[in-house]
């Protein structure tokens, strides 16, 4: 799946990864508490979840999957 498809579904709830990463990274939004804007962060695992920034080569690839 593309990165456009990837958050389309994000936006609808639904956490995401790439079959390339490595680690059991998984890709959603977060809303902020005072204004309610969105934006996406990328937890592994038990770790705390941190904002997370598309590079180029995320945008670019076609292996976004849903994360199970």
């Amino acid at each position: 799946m593309t990165f456009g498809d990837a958050l389309e579904r994000m936006k609808a709830g639904q956490k995401m990864t790439r079959r390339k990463w490595p680690f059991d990274d998984a890709v959603y939004v977060e809303y902020t508490a005072a204004t309610l804007q969105p934006y996406l962060v990328v937890r592994a695992g038990e770790r705390e979840a941190i904002p997370y920034t598309a590079t180029d080569v995320d945008i670019f690839s076609d292996d976004w999957e849903a994360v199970r």
